[in-house]
């Protein structure tokens, strides 16, 4: 099956952000050896920057918990300026809201991570997306204390992919495109997951195949009852 989200390397997380969280949002166990950050107080427990700091270091193995700490006061501070992980690549922290942190690492990886709620559950998503040769990106899924769940949505296949019309012209498509690549963007306030197409730029602009105008520029889950549904 041609994969929509492909699975490239891991280059790993920082992240950071402040705001304080809504009370239904589930708070993850703090690892006993973590400290708070210096921008961060109680009131952020729940919190996508809570999530960011507290998350195990197998989660985000480049990013011992100092430096997110150290990311986030940064942030929170309004000071641009990076930090470095374990391999000495640059790190910081983008952007933030109460459910959502964006950061980069490196000249090539942009990550997010986002904090959905369903009632008492809680969903974390971390996304990984690889900037070249194309945008691509992966989605890791945990539990509200970071153990690694079953994707709550289904990877999306070339049928998924396909415009109404495009459905008839489907082995057309098949002939061209090898596989599927795009980024997926996260929207955990509006409760969406947006994958957007990025095949295109697997092509030099002067030789781009017709066959891709029977492709749609996105697909959109809405997050319902724990899980991620495709809108039509």
């Amino acid at each position: 099956m041609k994969r929509t989200v492909v699975i490239v390397l891991s280059c790993l997380f920082c992240l950071a952000a402040k705001s304080a969280a809504p009370d239904s949002i589930a708070v993850p166990a703090a690892p006993v050896s973590a400290p708070l950050s210096a921008t961060m107080t109680a009131r952020d427990a729940g919190s996508a920057q809570w999530y960011f700091a507290m998350a195990p270091d197998d989660v985000l193995p480049l990013l011992p918990v100092n430096t997110r700490l150290d990311m986030l006061d940064y942030y929170n501070s309004g000071v641009s300026r990076p930090s470095r992980d374990a391999a000495g690549g640059r790190a910081i922290v983008t952007g933030s809201s109460s459910r959502r942190v964006t950061f980069e690492t490196g000249d090539t990886c942009s990550y997010e991570l986002a904090v959905f709620t369903a009632g008492s559950d809680t969903i974390v998503a971390l996304v990984e997306t690889i900037r070249y040769p194309m945008p691509d990106s992966r989605i890791a899924w945990y539990d509200s204390r970071w153990r690694p769940i079953a994707p709550p949505a289904a990877e999306p296949n070339l049928d998924d992919w396909l415009t109404r019309d495009g459905r008839k012209h489907r082995q057309e498509v098949e002939e061209v495109v090898p596989f599927m690549t795009s980024v997926a963007e996260a929207g955990p306030e509006s409760g969406t997951l947006t994958l957007r197409r990025t095949i295109d730029a697997y092509f030099v602009p002067s030789e781009r195949p017709d066959a891709l105008r029977w492709l749609r520029p996105s697909i959109v889950f809405r997050f319902k009852g724990g899980r991620f549904e495709k809108e039509q």
